[in-house]
């Protein structure tokens, strides 16, 4: 048998090295502004969020989106103002369109993300999905007379 070679890997783009005396200086990510009407509300997630207190807020707006029905009308009967609680609680276990919280965490915090998914995962009463996707940043080369350059690397992201 011929023995298949492997095509040539593409070369590597690096950045150049730092010069010596500089520094690099992260800036903040860019976060896209969320609109008021915004039916997803995003809760952002660091390393120093402490796990219950992001868990409570996570169930504060899941159980927030169940109270939001509308109110059953005044003269309908008993069994239309059952069928609208019925209605109700299976937007909430999936069979229509639940309310959907993303939480997001970048760097160190992607872990405690992945933990607060695995928690609500093992609760049961809710739907977990996970999506990573690459952030692109820039950093800066501060030098010590106070010019910079820019560098761009990308950056991973947890999305829950």
């Amino acid at each position: 048998m011929a023995k298949a070679h492997p095509s040539e890997p593409s070369p590597i783009n690096k950045n150049p090295p730092i010069p010596q005396g500089c520094k690099i200086q992260k800036r903040p990510l860019n976060r896209p502004q969320i609109p008021s009407s915004s039916k997803s509300p995003v809760i952002y997630i660091s390393s120093h969020t402490p796990f219950l207190s992001a868990v409570t807020r996570i169930r504060k707006l899941l159980t927030k989106s169940l109270r939001n029905t509308a109110a059953a009308p005044k003269n309908a009967s008993t069994h239309a103002r059952v069928e609208a609680l019925q209605r109700s609680t299976n937007t909430a276990y999936g069979n229509a369109s639940p309310l959907l919280v993303t939480v997001l965490g970048t760097g160190k915090a992607i872990e405690k993300t992945l933990s607060l998914a695995s928690w609500f995962e093992q609760q049961g009463d809710c739907d977990v999905r996970l999506r990573t996707k690459t952030v692109g940043t820039v950093d800066d080369v501060i030098v010590e007379e106070g010019e910079g350059d820019g560098l761009t690397h990308a950056v991973m992201c947890d999305e829950d």
